[in-house]
């Protein structure tokens, strides 16, 4: 038999789960704007270099199997996050998923008063969630040396939102190792922890780490796709249309393409009426 909580925390719960559902489900119902396509693309492409790279690693004895294990299953984390950010649910799905959310919404506030008999013991008795960065953390306790352990720790770090703590990772992954100062992945990783941390933005020294990326591999999906924002975002539109179209050459997913070949249209657009941001402040008096 279920616990009946005294009346203000019943009350305060159940004002709770309606305005919890009046936000979530009409969202769920309604939902079908897809992610754009031109990060999607570069994702997928630098998943794909990341586990060739491992399994060359591998093969040359670079790599133990217990490291190339940990670094795989980092990957496919990784992989399996950033594809469910990218795939958004269909409307059937969505409507699916909003009918089961109005329905286990309350059902779980009551379970979860039944569960723990008090509305403090919510708090009280949550279980710790292991940080993901932790494994990465004690092998470099004891490794601190394992650059690509680094990498994997700056990874981990940037998916958490940690931008700085990533930046400082990747900073000492390029300082130990000589291959890895050469990977324009990781170069392009370390711009993106950058340009993160100041907001979004990758003027200044994260466009100069995406340059210098470039230098390295012109070629390297992520890096053709960073360097078209950074020339977007200072409204360079030209410059943005040409990188991005070598990235469309890489690219096989025909939606992802089409999203790509918008993109690039609109930079063209307005690269014949647009004033780049260096020419308007040499223009300034």
């Amino acid at each position: 038999m279920l616990a009946i909580a005294p009346l203000p925390f019943a009350a305060a719960a159940i004002a709770m789960t309606a305005v919890a559902l009046a936000f979530v489900v009409p969202s769920l119902w309604r939902r079908r704007s897809p992610r754009g396509a031109t990060v999607q693309a570069a994702n997928l492409e630098v998943q794909r270099s990341r586990l060739a790279e491992l399994d060359r690693e591998r093969a040359i004895g670079v790599l133990r199997d217990d490291e190339y294990a940990v670094a795989v299953a980092e990957v496919q984390r990784s992989a399996l996050r950033e594809a469910g950010e990218a795939c958004p649910p269909t409307p059937s799905s969505a409507r699916l998923a909003a009918a089961i959310v109005a329905v286990a919404l309350p059902l779980a506030s009551i379970v979860l008063y039944e569960r723990f008999g008090e509305p403090t013991a919510l708090e009280s008795r949550a279980p710790a969630v292991e940080s993901a960065s932790a494994p990465f953390v004690a092998h470099l306790a004891r490794q601190p040396d394992d650059a690509r352990a680094w990498v994997l720790l700056g990874r981990t770090e940037a998916d958490a939102g940690r931008y700085l703590d990533a930046v400082n990772a990747y900073e000492k992954a390029i300082a130990l190792s000589p291959k890895i100062a050469r990977d324009a992945g990781v170069w392009a990783e370390l711009a993106d922890a950058l340009g993160m941390a100041a907001g979004g933005r990758l003027a200044g020294r994260p466009r100069e780490l995406v340059e210098r990326a470039l230098a390295l591999d012109p070629a390297h999906p992520r890096v053709l796709e960073m360097a078209g924002s950074a020339a977007y975002e200072a409204r360079e539109f030209g410059t943005a249309a040409r990188y991005w179209r070598q990235l469309a050459q890489r690219i096989t997913d025909p939606e992802a393409r089409a999203e790509l070949d918008a993109a690039i249209a609109r930079a063209d657009r307005l690269a014949r009426t647009a004033i780049p941001l260096r020419a308007e402040a040499a223009a300034r008096p």
